[in-house]
């Protein structure tokens, strides 16, 4: 079966090899307007950055405690850091996790075979980087992978949070496992789901979306999410909302759930 590679290229705007490397701006507004945004985030000098998605409005229905102090807590694919902020912004010592090249994204094998041809590929954490200095924040960011958590060398947490993350990798329940190996407290996942979805003879049901789509691989029920949480070694799963979130420049899109676990 045929399929556009350029579809899932263009979760990464690839560079021009033969355009110059552009000089940096000093001033925020500018960095802001020079770097493409996941996360609408508030930033000093009234400056709001043009995210795909904007959080906002969710936050009290989200399923964040209200405080985190005193706890230490991770942000598992923190893209451009919203949640990383939130959560030190409520007390937290926070790491931040997310991948430095955008190579490492789980792209379908013929994507990345493509890929290939192109050189390096952009690397990651603009965003971050400008918001987090221009926050002046204390979050720790490391360039890894979901894959690469360790308890042993990144320690354990009171917290962790992963947002929009599991549609985009290949295996979600290895990623759910590392997630929890270094969990000692609790643990908020957002993603995607399909409401509508409703379970097979032969349980919980999951689509498969290949990864062909902005590195779309699935989409499971409700209950197909909750119990890959426990499959992955949490003890319970509480639901604090389902809700249903499009890009800023969208008017339709995936429907999601919050969803809390305990350890």
């Amino acid at each position: 079966m045929a399929r556009d590679i350029n579809a899932a290229m263009g979760f990464v705007h690839l560079p021009d090899p033969s355009a110059p490397e552009p000089e940096e701006p000093k001033d925020l507004a500018d960095r802001v307007a020079a770097v493409g945004w996941y996360h609408t985030i508030e930033l000093p000098g009234g400056i709001r950055t043009p995210g795909q998605f904007d959080h906002a409005e969710l936050l009290p229905r989200y399923g964040l405690p209200a405080s985190l102090a005193g706890k230490r807590a991770i942000d598992v694919a923190t893209f451009d850091g919203y949640w990383a902020f939130e959560m030190e912004r409520r007390g937290a010592d926070v790491t931040a996790i997310d991948l430095d090249d955008s190579a490492d994204l789980d792209f379908p094998t013929q994507v990345k075979q493509r890929l290939s041809q192109f050189g390096p590929m952009p690397r990651m954490g603009k965003g971050f980087a400008i918001a987090h200095e221009a926050l002046q924040s204390k979050v720790k960011r490391l360039g890894t992978s979901v894959y690469s958590l360790d308890p042993d060398k990144h320690g354990t947490f009171d917290f962790a949070h992963c947002g929009d993350l599991l549609l985009h990798l290949r295996d979600p329940l290895t990623a759910l496992e590392h997630i929890r190996s270094v969990t000692t407290g609790s643990f908020l996942l957002c993603d995607v789901v399909d409401p509508d979805a409703r379970p097979s003879k032969y349980g919980p049901v999951l689509s498969y979306r290949g990864g062909w789509s902005d590195v779309t691989w699935w989409v499971p029920s409700l209950e197909g999410l909750a119990q890959m949480i426990i499959d992955a070694g949490f003890a319970s799963v509480h639901v604090n909302c389902v809700y249903r979130l499009a890009k800023t420049a969208e008017s339709d899109g995936y429907w999601r759930a919050s969803i809390t676990a305990t350890v």
